[in-house]
């Protein structure tokens, strides 16, 4: 076993190794020292040990993946546009908002209804009470009695 400790030892080790194979081709047994003719002869060109070499070079990107899985993705979202079908109708919820068609009722009141409805104005701003509204829009109380309407007559 001393033996196979001291081969590995002396293999293991480049420097150790080298020195190993030239004292095979000179007739001088191997004392652990070099010779001085081993001292002249140029050194091999084989790299040091290094465990950590696999370390070196760093890890590919895998571009063929990512292009794969954006074509997948890209596929899925045209899918659920073409298979969606029609938005929801829209809903009077009676919250005027800016672009919300209204009715004028008697009392002067800005009550919201569907643009596809019948109406006589549309929403341009929303003020609070008191305030005036520019331009040519008229002021209209909204119906929930929140605010002041700033709407334009079609």
């Amino acid at each position: 076993m001393a033996e196979v400790n001291h081969a590995w030892q002396v293999l293991g080790d480049a420097s150790r190794r080298q020195e190993y194979d030239l004292s095979l081709r000179e007739p001088v047994a191997f004392s652990g020292t070099p010779s001085p003719a081993a001292s002249t002869r140029p050194m091999s060109s084989e790299p040091a040990f290094n465990p950590l070499a696999r370390y070196q070079d760093p890890p590919r990107f895998p571009w063929k993946l990512m292009g794969v899985l954006a074509l997948v993705g890209a596929a899925f979202v045209l899918l659920g546009v073409a298979t969606a079908g029609n938005p929801k109708p829209p809903v009077v919820d009676n919250v005027l908002e800016p672009g919300d068609c209204v009715a004028i009722q008697a009392n002067g009141d800005a009550a919201e209804r569907l643009c596809s409805e019948p109406h006589d104005a549309v929403v341009e701003l929303l003020v609070s009470t008191g305030e005036t509204c520019p331009g040519a829009s008229e002021a209209h109380r909204d119906q929930q009695g929140m605010g002041t309407a700033c709407v334009r007559r079609i």
